[in-house]
């Protein structure tokens, strides 16, 4: 038998703006901007403290300096925690799931269930206060998780988890 290696022809591939993300839960838009809240206000608190031990720190040019600094990086950083969550999203397709995310540089990750080894949900503190929580899949060979979605509510990250166990099972059975 002869080795070949056809050509695809790439235009009549299906295309990825066709697929219609789902958007990450509403809330952890606000988890972001109450962490974003949190270090800010840690930042402005070490400042003032060290203002304490070096009284210059809060003299005239260097108190507006630090207050005009802050408030731009304070209002850049809520700005992005904003606009981050409107490009994050997850679809899940018949067999793969796909993550995009990203501002500037903008990503999506497909991962193909007969590539996952296992998956788990993970929840910190904030994450349950909110009913929150961030499932991980993993694939063979990887110290660490490939795809985290994060912001999902419990139930919805759990529905997830199930499908995904039962394709992955199924997957397997195929092979």
């Amino acid at each position: 038998m002869e080795f070949q290696n056809q050509q695809i022809d790439t235009l009549i591939l299906p295309s990825s703006e066709t697929i219609i993300f789902e958007k990450l839960d509403p809330a952890y838009k606000k988890i972001r901007i109450y962490i974003n809240i949190i270090i800010f206000s840690i930042l402005l608190l070490l400042y003032l403290s060290a203002g304490i031990f070096f009284r210059f720190l809060l003299d005239f040019p260097w108190i507006l300096l630090f207050s005009i600094g802050w408030s731009i990086l304070f209002g850049l950083s809520t700005f992005m925690a904003i606009k981050r969550y409107d490009y994050e999203g997850f679809a899940i397709r018949e067999k793969d799931i796909m993550f995009k995310s990203g501002i500037f540089f903008r990503s999506t990750l497909i991962i193909p269930f007969n590539r996952v080894q296992h998956c788990e949900i993970e929840q910190g503190p904030i994450d349950r206060f909110f009913n929150l929580s961030e499932l991980s899949l993993f694939t063979a060979g990887g110290s660490g998780s490939d795809l985290m979605i994060p912001g999902l509510t419990h139930e919805k990250s759990a529905a997830l988890k199930n499908f995904i166990t039962k394709r992955v099972a199924v997957s397997d059975e195929e092979e």
